[in-house]
């Protein structure tokens, strides 16, 4: 039975009982005088009572009383109910606070300096990226035939050298030196930042002050945190379900589609080496290479192995054939270790990239607002994705998502980390050839040209921003998010039952269900679109004259970030695989 509170005055005798009808009238409680109660004459001391009845509209002639009447004042109780409500919210606002702060002293204070520190890994320049020749002549692509077929790209660095001219950072992290930058005045503008160039990437060593590590766990760690918990727990079911046989995803998938859509459709396509010549008797193929690829076997062991080789057919838009050294790979197979690495080694380089686009100066606040607090954000994911991300393994154990090898103190998943965010990025000019075969690389080669024009009029509002890496952090991080998510269909694609890749498999589902999708309830702006800020909108409105849907889901900071839309149908599902499969057969 359900019962809804009302507080009753039974006598009017005190000017207390009406100053006290008024709040709770306010409040949206009923009062009632002595005469509304008819006989109830022992009530009639004019003090209040709490009172329950039955949901209905309350008829002041018809009372029904419980036995929970309690005496007490109104007023007295309606006050202190809120006064003790509060205090335990706030009493428990400063635990968690307090647990936060012993986070943040654990990881953060006395051990990270902020990038005015010269010490600081990105207080240097931005490391630069592989040159094609240290790429083309590993021992393993000598006798490729893809290799003798790569264009000259001496347009391409020309345009991409002038990109980096443009996009490149002022030396000083604080918004009134920027300023007298702006104005040539570099004599009088002392900036802390190096001109020399970083070592490597750093995923995780940006310094952030207490206030805004704990605007970060209350705005977004527990939404993080409930979207991967919800999600993981929905996986431990469905993985239930196709172990009695219940349901079978894998038999609805088109591995050779897929194989293809992840080399062509995200931020993996910069391993593109080159295709084929015109007259080629092999057809129109692509070579997709991953020299010193790193992969964990199926006893949770780290290696590295000397190639990773995919070829697709640009055509038909499906797997060719693949390689790992010497062994060769099946579709499903392929799709395993091309998944694999976009987890935890490419999509990680974006991550470590993005520090350099990043600055929490105090000074930004009256500048440019939206940079400090995006930079937040981008570092606080940076943390939560390289030095939590490893706490929460055993956990995924403990539900029977990940083997007992994950766990190892030799954490094999962190080694690929680190072997994806130290090999850094290979010069890929030569990805201008895939323009009218992948609409991902077509956005990016276009926007990226707008980007960085729009930066280099707006440089004073970024003070100690690297333009390359600001847009590796926003537009390619949020499409990456957004493809990984459109691409893989189903975490259940991944087999985990393979003899040879399947623990790569597991870890893969995980981050496939609980780290690609968007976080719900965020209350912050994160996209370009609608930001209502000069860079970002400009941005915005001339990508989405190239391609609208896409340029919706570019964002401002890292994050999980995804359409909260379903994605177009992917190239390996229904229709298109079908006629990915007429291509072929006509050919």
């Amino acid at each position: 039975m359900a019962w809804a509170p009302y507080v009753m005055s039974l006598g009017t005798r005190d000017i207390h009982c009406l100053q006290s009808r008024r709040h709770l009238n306010h409040l949206g409680l009923s009062v009632f005088k002595r005469q509304d109660v008819g006989s109830c004459r022992r009530f009639a001391d004019c003090r209040f009572y709490l009172c329950y009845k039955k949901r209905d509209p309350l008829r002041t002639t018809h009372l029904t009383f419980t036995d929970r009447i309690l005496p007490i004042s109104a007023y007295n109780f309606i006050i202190y109910h809120e006064a003790f409500s509060l205090l335990a919210m706030l009493i428990t606002y400063g635990f968690y606070a307090f647990w936060v702060f012993k986070k943040w002293d654990k990881a953060f204070a006395g051990h990270r300096l902020n990038r005015h520190h010269e010490s600081c890994p990105s207080n240097a320049e931005l490391p630069d990226i592989k040159t094609l020749e240290e790429n083309k002549f590993h021992e393993n692509f000598n006798s490729c035939e893809l290799l003798h077929d790569v264009a000259s790209m001496e347009v391409t660095k020309q345009e991409n050298k002038r990109f980096r001219e443009n996009s490149k950072r002022t030396v000083t992290l604080t918004a009134a030196k920027a300023a007298l930058l702006k104005e040539e005045l570099e004599e009088e503008a002392n900036g802390s930042l190096k001109t020399t160039k970083a070592k490597e990437l750093d995923m995780d060593h940006v310094y952030l002050k207490f206030t805004d590590f704990l605007w970060a766990y209350t705005f977004i760690g527990p939404f993080s945190y409930l979207l991967w918990k919800r999600r993981t727990i929905i996986l431990q079911f469905r993985k239930f379900l196709q172990n009695v046989g219940l349901i079978n995803p894998m038999a609805k998938c088109d591995y050779e589609a897929l194989a293809a859509t992840l080399c062509l459709e995200q931020t993996q396509a910069i391993h593109f080496c080159g295709q084929t010549s015109k007259d080629s008797k092999l057809g129109n193929i692509a070579g997709f290479f991953f020299a010193d690829f790193p992969y964990v076997d199926n006893n949770c062991q780290f290696k590295i192995a000397n190639l990773f080789a995919v070829d697709v057919d640009l055509d038909t838009k499906r797997f060719v054939k693949a390689k790992l050294d010497d062994e060769i790979l099946t579709a499903k197979e392929a799709v395993i270790l091309l998944w694999f690495n976009t987890i935890a080694a490419q999509h990680v380089k974006i991550h470590a990239m993005a520090n350099w686009g990043t600055n929490v100066d105090d000074s930004l606040d009256g500048v440019n607002s939206f940079l400090r607090q995006n930079s937040v954000v981008t570092t606080i994911y940076n943390y939560f994705g390289y030095s939590s991300f490893s706490g929460f393994i055993s956990i995924w154990v403990k539900q029977g998502l990940l083997s007992n090898g994950w766990a190892d103190p030799h954490m094999p998943l962190m080694k690929c980390f680190n072997q994806g965010i130290k090999d850094n990025i290979y010069q890929h000019a030569q990805i201008y050839s895939l323009v009218k075969y992948s609409r991902f690389v077509k956005f990016v080669v276009k926007t990226r040209a707008i980007f960085h024009t729009e930066f280099a009029k707006h440089k004073a509002l970024f003070p100690g921003v690297d333009g390359e890496a600001m847009f590796v952090g926003t537009v390619l991080h949020s499409l990456d998010h957004t493809l990984m998510d459109w691409n893989l269909k189903d975490a259940l694609y991944l087999d985990t039952s393979d003899p040879r890749f399947g623990k790569m498999a597991e870890i893969g589902q995980v981050v496939k269900v609980g780290f690609v999708s968007d976080i719900d309830g965020l209350y912050f702006h994160k996209r370009f679109k609608d930001s209502g800020h000069p860079f970002y909108d400009e941005v915005y409105k001339k990508a989405a004259k190239i391609d609208k849907l896409l340029a919706d889901n570019m964002t401002k900071e890292l994050g999980t970030e995804i359409s909260v839309n379903s994605g177009p149908t992917s190239c390996y599902s229904g229709k298109a695989s079908k006629n990915a499969k007429n291509a072929k057969n006509a050919k």
